[in-house]
């Protein structure tokens, strides 16, 4: 067998770099308006998914939770940090806030956080880390091959027009 040349190797390496470098830029941390820490809310506090993300087991979307919910508790907790302060602001002023989407899917695929949540789906399968994050960051490409597995080793339905519409 032929070793490679030095030139390939170092070609070799640059494009493992380059495509290292735009896995890790594609899943960059969304900047946000408020910064809210998961790792805190969830891990620190033990407060499940679903307290805030109360949609998740009756919709198609986990949404957002409102300024309101928020408020629930901020009201009483932690209302001398620079960021609960930012949300009593929204709050006075009856403001949303507009949080930027960290989790993208093609339009074409339907996902239901309903089935997943109800089936016993833990939130952390399709949002690994995510208890311990400080920011939004999506570090999960959400491929149909990912997916695909998932349902196998699940036993689950795999027929397409479960999540394609």
């Amino acid at each position: 067998m032929q070793r490679p040349s030095p030139q390939a190797v170092i070609a070799a390496s640059l494009f493992a770099f380059a495509l290292i470098a735009a896995s890790v830029a594609s899943f960059a941390e969304t900047p946000q308006p408020v910064a809210y820490s998961h790792r805190i809310h969830v891990t620190d506090n033990k407060i499940d998914c679903r307290f805030c993300h109360s949609s998740a087991n009756k919709s198609a979307s986990a949404r957002i939770p409102p300024v309101e919910k928020c408020m629930s508790c901020h009201r009483v907790i932690a209302t001398d940090r620079p960021e609960i302060k930012k949300i009593a602001q929204y709050w006075r002023e009856k403001k949303p806030i507009y949080w930027n989407r960290v989790t993208e899917l093609p339009d074409y695929v339907y996902f239901p956080h309903m089935r997943m949540v109800n089936a016993g789906v833990p939130c952390l399968t399709c949002h690994p880390g995510m208890d311990r994050a400080d920011g939004a960051v999506q570090k999960r490409e959400f491929t149909m091959g990912w997916c695909m597995d998932c349902h196998k080793k699940r036993g689950v339905s795999i027929d397409c027009w479960t999540c394609h519409i």
